[in-house]
């Protein structure tokens, strides 16, 4: 009975760490910046199928719930239209800028998806998420941005490599968390 009851202890806290382990998963992020350009390339890697990343990453309405520093995030396309996505957040060290992009989206379904900026306060920024892998998914986040304001290149590194990692690791979470829901 004693084995019995150790057995299942350990099984308990073998759970626990790999939960644990899920939900920290960290990113790793690149980011080159001049003058006038930033390229960002951020991956992680989940434990989550491809339906629950995909279910996940394209559900931009619920972005903003919990991805900080992102305020707002909604279709405002109508349907049948392109899909045109509207998001607004703020940047920590500039917390008297807050930033407006909306932008044109082409999905993939369960591979991922493209954006290009159309209208916002960001001169330009265009990119993608992709699902890699097949039992292990990678996300991997990929964008060039021309912010159209004067940032030193060093400055503009630590922002987009804080917001890089801060959107992956909060993707990753929140298709961690799906990934616990009962299925109805």
């Amino acid at each position: 009975m004693r084995a019995w009851r150790e057995a299942i202890q350990l099984a308990f806290l073998t759970v626990c760490l790999c939960c644990s382990a899920i939900s920290r998963a960290e990113a790793t992020v690149t980011v080159e910046a001049n003058a006038t350009t930033v390229r960002v390339i951020a991956e992680i890697d989940t434990t989550v199928n491809r339906d629950i990343a995909w279910k996940v990453l394209s559900d931009y309405n619920r972005w903003a719930e919990f991805i900080p520093d992102m305020q707002v995030s909604r279709v405002v396309s109508r349907p049948g239209e392109p899909l045109l996505v509207e998001q607004r957040g703020v940047i920590p060290w500039l917390p008297n800028f807050p930033l407006v992009v909306i932008a044109s989206v082409q999905e993939t379904p369960g591979k991922g998806l493209r954006f290009q900026r159309v209208a916002g306060n960001i001169r330009a920024i265009e990119g993608e998420w992709q699902i890699q892998g097949r039992k292990k998914i990678r996300l991997v986040y990929r964008s060039t941005v021309e912010p159209g304001f004067p940032l030193p290149p060093q400055m503009s590194t630590e922002i987009f490599k804080h917001d890089a990692k801060i959107k992956l690791e909060a993707m990753a979470q929140e298709m961690a968390r799906i990934k616990k829901l009962p299925v109805h």
